[in-house]
Formats: C-alpha cells, structure tokens, sequence
C-alpha cells in the first residue's frame, strides 16, 4: 500500500477485528499505543505494558514514506545510533499478536528486546502476568538481531496463554501482515485522496474495521462499538453514525450495524442507550433515534430490498416506543434527565448524548428541540423507505407525523428575538443556551427559508459558531463555553449532522466548508499524534488528549479516562466527509 497511515497512534487502539474472524466481547484483547515510543499498553485490570527495544533503547517510529501503522498490523522503521531497523506485527487472532523487531546491522552488544515494564515475572524467554481471570504471556525467539516475538492471553489458564503467545512467535509473520492488510487493499478509496490525506483516510479505514466485532451470543451479526475499549459494548446513535463511514468502506458491514442493534430490541421496541452480546440490558435510558435515517442513506442509490423489508418493522417499533415513553403534553418529546453525583449518572444529558452540556444543568424536565427533529427526521426518512417498499398508506401517515412535529417545533421552540430554537424547560420558559441542537431543524427540514437562513447567520458567526473548527457544541458568546466534552469542544458526528442540515437548504457551499474544515483538523491532529480523537478544541489550540471529560484531563476525566483515542464515529465522519468533497 502506498501512502498508507504512518504515525504511531499515542494512546491509540489496537486489536484484532471481527472483519478477520471471530472476537469475543468478554475476553478482550485490546492495548493502547504508548504516547512516546513504540510499545503497547493493555486494557486490563491492572493494567500491563510492553516496549520496543534494541538493548535498553526504547524505539521510536520514523514515520517513513514507506510504512505502515494501522490498527491491527504495522511495519515502523526504527533507528539507533545511525543504524536503522523496523518493528512488524499483526494480530494473529483475537487472543494472540505477532511481532519482530529486526536491525541489519545493529550497534555492538545491543539485540531486540520486547520488554515487560510492568505486572510481569520473567523466566528466561518467557514472560507472563497475571490479573483477575486473566493470564498474559509473552514469548521471545531466539536472541538474535532479526527476531520475533509473540504475545498471547488467555482468560483460563496461564498455560493457554504460554501455547498462544509461543504460537505467534512462531507463525509466519509476512503471512498475518498480509491477511490484515487485505481489507484495506480492497478499498475503493477516491482518486484525488493523495498524500497525508489518503493516509488519515486509511487510519479512518482501520479504525472502523477494528471497533468491528464478529457475531456473539444473542447478536447473529457482525456489530459496531465507539471503542473496543473503554465503551466495548453497542450504542443506539453510535452505531447509526459508523453505518454511515461503513458505507463507503464495505455495505454489508453498514447493514450489519444496523440490523445488529434491533438484535437487542425489547418487545415493546425499545433500542437501549448501550448493550452487551448474551447479557440482559441494564440501563433504562435510550439514545438519540437516527436509525431510519442511516437506513435511508444506505438506501438511497442501490436499496437492499431484502434488508429493509427486514428493519423496516423494527424500525416502526422503536418509534413507536418513543411515541408512548419520550412524548409530553406538547405534542413533542423529551429526555429523560439523570440525577446523580457520579461521572456516569451524573451526565445530566446522558440520553441525548450530550452528556454534559449546559443545555440540562438545571432541568428536571424538558421539551427537547433535538429530539424532537430527530423524531421529525426519522418520520421523513421512514415515509421514504415505505414508498421504496411500496407501502402507500404507511407512507402517508409518516408525511403526516412529520409535518405535524415540524409545525410544533416552529410554533413553540422558535424564538423570534434570538431567531433560533431551543428547548422548553419545566414550565414552558425557553432554555437560552445556544448549542449545535438549535441546528438540528434543519435535520428534520423544520424551518421555513427565512428561520433556516437565520440558523446560517448563527452558524457562520465567527463569535458563535464558526470558529477554526466549527460546529462547538457550545455557542462561544455563551457564558458557559469552555473545554470539556459538551461544553464547547467539536464533535464530528454533529458536523455531520449539521452539513446535511445545510444540504438539506441548498446551502452547499457552507456545508462544504464544514466538511473541509472537519477534514483539515481532523487530518492536522492525526499527523501530529496518530489517532482520531472522540472530540476536539474548537479554536485549535489545545490537543485533544489535553481537554477536559467531566470535569478532568486524562485518568481524571469521566470515569477514570479522558478523551478517547481512535473513536468510532470520528472516522466515520470522516470517510463521509471526504466523498462528499472529493
């Protein structure tokens, strides 16, 4: 592959992919790239770390023109002392990796060494650590300066995990490079996605495939996660944004992120906020509804008859669901708000995905203007998908469930002094707090043109939204505007949502600004650091593993993690964006 990703990922993922074979969801296998060198630190309870070495070097990537690092296999070229080398792996499957580090003509005294830094006792060419249910082992070839290593775990024994890691220090490493790296060598990428830009795409392609995992338990189907770790499980509107990317990438897998969500659904349609292969939900809450709206996009070129003949019952269901649960005296809809002293429960906002905004500081209840456009945009989208499956009635009466919601979101969210929308909190007041949700009419193609030119003016005001990187999920004149998650920060899934909103009013050339932004920023902080991160400074001047996650930086934010690394949604957005502009 030529220009493919290059940059070691700082704190991002690797693992093996449900793309390649089988995962399991209760046995992870997942590590974080160290931040300066090259070197894997594992999710585990405690957690355990291995470096690189030539002697007591540690190696660093050179990021040279020919290599490769992406998230389940990479070649790095390495330098000590003026001699040059590289370290290769792959995952082997989805308990072991294979690794080699090799220098042709390496410094006196100095071999290759994968070193244990933490957790591990060494016995000769082996080592192992042991947690809670878990046993890690690595085994080391013979000591030479071309050698090759093996890392294997296993959740039974520590003898499992001894045969695992001696069987990938054996195995044919080129052979497990090359097995990875078939699915990105069947991408379709766009011809003029050259240079940094096409190397971002495929680290955009890699995560996707590695925050894939195989069929498992009560899910008969491949599935989606935002991150192997720490989310690990299936989200309702994650997965509706990773069909998305996924599209472009390989179909069948954007239908199986759909289809494995309804695997889940309660019997009265219920799509849970997160949920887990062969456990029962345990959350109450649900997510923002998108997922007739990813139908729809999957649908719109070429449909899979079959595929939506079989989602669109379900599809209907979980509206349903909405109708009865999320519907108040208005006639619209509102989350329900959580109510708590932990990083978790206490994210007020939790259902609606924006946590922690300000939007739900001092709600107990509420009319939401996002919700509500989403359930606009779902019944839009669902009368498109009956008329694609011939189903004339139904299709009228989503015409009518749309038309009605939208004329409701204008006569009681619109506020005619500000010229936007907002929520309406317990007693009807508009919640004045401007966020990335005001835009969300245009979604659901709620505003005349007159209010939808307006929500433009917003959004291109560099003293609310437009920034250096638009959209924040908090106006910058606003009180509140700040670095932590909701507070400010961009999000691509919403840049997303944001440039089809303006698409959706002929707003192309805005719209294209928001997709090219969202690639220079996305692409700038990739080459400096190797990941996709879960969100971003928007005045591009803080790195995003430096911003703050419900109330602190790195172990201090959320629940004990900070900005993630090579998150899913992220890289969706992005494969979006780049076909859109290409």
């Amino acid at each position: 592959m030529y220009e493919c990703a290059n940059v070691w990922p700082q704190g991002g993922l690797f693992a093996f992919s449900g793309v390649d074979g089988e995962t399991c969801h209760g046995e992870p296998f997942v590590a974080a790239g160290a931040r300066d060198r090259i070197g894997w630190r594992f999710w585990l309870d405690p957690p355990v770390e291995i470096h690189a070495r030539l002697g007591d070097e540690s190696l660093v990537s050179l990021r040279h023109p020919d290599d490769f690092c992406l998230t389940d296999c990479w070649n790095c070229t390495v330098e000590v002392d003026g001699k040059r080398g590289f370290v290769e792996g792959a995952f082997t499957d989805r308990s072991a990796m294979a690794l080699r580090i090799a220098f042709f003509d390496p410094p006196e005294g100095a071999l290759p060494e994968l070193a244990p830094v933490t957790g591990f006792a060494l016995a000769g060419d082996l080592a192992t650590a042991q947690g809670q249910d878990w046993w890690l082992a690595v085994s080391a070839g013979p000591a030479a300066a071309d050698r090759q290593f093996g890392v294997g775990i296993s959740y039974s024994s520590e003898d499992e995990a001894v045969d695992r890691a001696r069987a990938a220090q054996t195995c044919d490493i080129e052979a497990a490079i090359n097995e990875r790296k078939r699915f990105y060598a069947a991408l379709d990428i766009p011809q003029n996605v050259v240079a940094n830009l096409r190397r971002a795409y495929l680290k955009a392609a890699s995560i996707q495939k590695v925050n894939v995992e195989s069929a498992q338990e009560d899910i008969p189907c491949r599935w989606t996660t935002p991150d192997r770790m720490p989310h690990r499980h299936m989200w309702l509107w994650d997965s509706a944004f990773h069909s998305i990317g996924l599209s472009h990438l390989e179909p069948e897998l954007a239908e199986d992120a759909i289809r494995a969500v309804f695997a889940k659904q309660e019997g009265d349609g219920q799509l849970h906020l997160a949920v887990q292969p062969g456990v029962a939900p345990r959350e109450e809450n649900t997510q923002p509804p998108l997922l007739a709206w990813a139908t729809w996009h999957l649908a719109e070129d070429e449909p899979n008859i079959d595929f939506l003949e079989e989602v669109y019952p379900r599809l209907v269901s979980y509206l349903e669901w909405f109708e009865a649960s999320r519907r108040n005296d208005t006639g619209l809809y509102g989350w329900s708000i959580r109510r708590g002293a932990d990083a978790v429960r206490g994210a007020r906002g939790g259902e609606s995905g924006m946590d922690n905004s300000p939007r739900f500081d001092d709600l107990e209840s509420m009319t939401a203007v996002d919700l509500s456009c989403y359930m606009a945009a779902e019944y839009r989208c669902l009368a498109r998908l009956a008329r694609v499956l011939h189903r004339d009635d139904e299709r009228a009466e989503w015409r009518a469930r749309h038309k009605n919601i939208t004329g409701l979101v204008n006569d009681l969210l619109w506020c005619d002094e500000d010229q936007f929308y907002y929520d309406l909190d317990e007693v009807g007041e508009f919640v004045r707090v401007k966020t990335p949700a005001g835009f969300l009419p245009l979604h659901a193609e709620a505003p005349d043109r007159d209010r939808a030119e307006a929500l433009r003016l917003h959004m291109m005001n560099p003293k609310e939204f437009w920034p250096e990187f638009p959209v924040p999920s908090v106006s910058m004149d606003e009180a509140t505007f700040g670095k932590d998650m909701w507070r400010g920060p961009t999000w691509l899934n919403m840049n997303l949502l944001c440039h089809r909103g303006l698409m959706n009013y002929g707003f192309y050339e805005e719209a294209h600004q928001i997709a090219r932004k969202s690639i220079n920023e996305v692409m700038r902080c990739y080459v400096l650091y190797g990941c996709f991160y879960e969100y971003y400074d928007a005045v591009a001047e803080t790195a995003p593993f430096d911003l703050a996650r419900k109330g602190g930086i790195g172990g201090e934010g959320g629940v004990g993690f900070g900005v993630i690394a090579d998150y899913h949604w992220t890289a969706a957005a992005f494969i979006d964006f780049v076909h859109e502009v290409s």
